[in-house]
């Protein structure tokens, strides 16, 4: 009998896999889209769909407890839901070693293996965004959208198509331990602050005579009693001659606090006036401490470039309702010739996360902006180099638990932002981040709209957009009054 070659022997049971040769290049990374090797999710994380480029064909094989596998004829996989939540609730706490097999024509490609760790951790439910064109100086079309992230289905809960065309930002909830309450600002003649509590809807006109304005950028105390705000004259510009070309700055800008239940507006000379501009303030966990920006006011536009906004604390007394008597920095960002803004705290008390860019008080068209991440009782500063990318890092939350923090990056394109997530371990490690996961992962490159100010809360919003609608149009105003605080 002839001898069969051995090199043809080989050939032969190479060929023979799938109708293709098996080229094992295990150096080799899967490039799929989005990228989702090597990261930590909630348990309760919809099905992370993906794509891989010029495949014919996908198989993945999953081991953890137990052994999983999936396939796709052709680029993109997509999990059966019932399957996915099946394997997410076996193996949660567990971590999970994946290797993906793409056919590429008659060939098999087999990439390197990767891992899935799959947090015990939930995240929060629902997840709240404003959909807006990119460059913000057009915003005559934009909405805001709640998604559940344990599914794909989301919900319309404001379009300015049907409030004349008026703006409408910042939906906030306080992710406290009662019921959930919100607030959403609906610009123009007929708008006002739309404030939720315990199922119960308000139309609230936070301008005063004794104010420089209504609020704008803020948060409300865990009880949903008190909202701390911004009042600002926010002007955008166009200009040339830096990489920025949109650049946003405050003409002026004071602190202002809300007392829902009493409806009044009060403030406090130490955080207003014409000398210093104060602005992104938020509640410690504890509700007894107001951090936000400050910086010495500089003529604008052309002082612009040379705003340098520090981290300041300010006492509250919530049984009485008054800011403190003193101010302290807590980080002095101008020494290093940087700018903080959008601070955020913690729920468990331990860290503050902070944006931070090269100067000024709107980062999200700098390319430079960071995250930080600061820990209150050391002063102890992370500057979370593996979980920025290249392009802006900013407006982002804590979920409830404190374990997962959300925000917009420009990471992928520099220009529209998009939802990531990422873990926050007990001792302030932060897992590489990864992005919303959508039932089309092509959806991302289809959306021409920026996810802009994303926010977790733990219950569905208790509106939709017909109600803003109606909000806006026959709602009737209560007017907050303003109150002097006593010495």
């Amino acid at each position: 009998m002839k001898r069969v070659p051995i090199l043809w022997l080989l050939f032969l049971i190479l060929t023979s896999c799938a109708g293709g040769g098996v080229l094992n290049t295990s150096e080799l990374v899967p490039p799929m889209q989005p990228d989702y090797t090597d990261i930590t999710f909630p348990a309760n994380i919809a099905p992370l769909n993906f794509k891989l480029e010029g495949a014919d064909a996908l198989e993945l094989e999953i081991c953890g407890s137990h052994a999983y596998r999936f396939k796709s004829g052709g680029p993109t996989l997509r999990f059966p839901m019932k399957k996915w939540k099946a394997m997410l609730t076996q193996e949660a706490g567990n971590t999970l070693q994946l290797s993906l097999s793409a056919r590429m024509g008659r060939e098999w490609v087999r990439y390197a293996p990767f891992t899935w760790d799959v947090s015990a951790d939930s995240l929060d439910r629902y997840l709240s965004y404003r959909l807006i064109e990119p460059a913000y100086e057009v915003w005559n079309v934009l909405s805001i959208e709640e998604r559940d992230i344990e599914t794909f289905e989301t919900r319309l809960l404001a379009d300015n198509t049907r409030t004349e065309g008026a703006c409408i930002n910042c939906h906030t909830a306080n992710r406290g331990g009662g019921a959930q309450t919100s607030f959403m600002h609906v610009r123009g003649s007929k708008g006002g602050t739309l404030y939720s509590r315990d199922g119960q809807m308000r139309k609230l006109n936070t301008a005063t005579d004794s104010t420089a304005g209504a609020a704008v950028y803020g948060e409300i105390s865990a009880d949903g009693r008190y909202g701390i705000f911004t009042t600002a004259d926010i002007r955008p510009i166009l200009h040339s001659g830096r990489e920025n070309k949109l650049e946003v700055f405050d003409a002026s800008s004071d602190l202002i606090l809300l007392d829902f239940d009493q409806g009044t507006v009060s403030d406090s000379p130490l955080v207003k006036g014409a000398e210093f501009q104060e602005t992104f303030p938020c509640w410690s966990a504890d509700g007894r401490t107001v951090y936000f920006c400050r910086s010495k006011a500089l003529p604008q536009p052309a002082g612009t470039f040379d705003m340098h906004y520090d981290l300041y604390a300010i006492g509250f007394d919530p049984s009485t309702g008054r800011l403190g008597d003193t101010l302290q920095l807590v980080i002095d960002a101008a020494a290093a010739g940087k700018s903080i803004s959008f601070p955020k705290c913690s729920p468990d008390g331990k860290y503050i996360l902070l944006t931070v860019s090269d100067y000024g008080t709107f980062p999200i068209w700098h390319r430079e902006t960071d995250l930080w991440l600061y820990e209150i009782e050391t002063g102890a500063v992370s500057r979370l180099d593996g979980v920025n990318g290249k392009y802006s890092d900013s407006y982002h939350c804590w979920s409830s638990t404190g374990r997962w923090i959300c925000w917009a990056s420009k990471r992928d394109d520099r220009l529209y932002g998009k939802p990531y997530f990422a873990h926050v371990s007990a001792d302030g490690t932060v897992s590489k981040p990864f992005v919303l996961p959508q039932k089309d992962p092509d959806s991302y490159l289809t959306t021409l709209k920026s996810y802009n100010i994303p926010e977790l809360y733990r219950f569905p919003e208790s509106y939709d957009a017909s109600f803003v609608r109606r909000f806006y149009s026959g709602m009737e105003m209560e007017n907050m009054q303003y109150t002097r605080q006593c010495k």
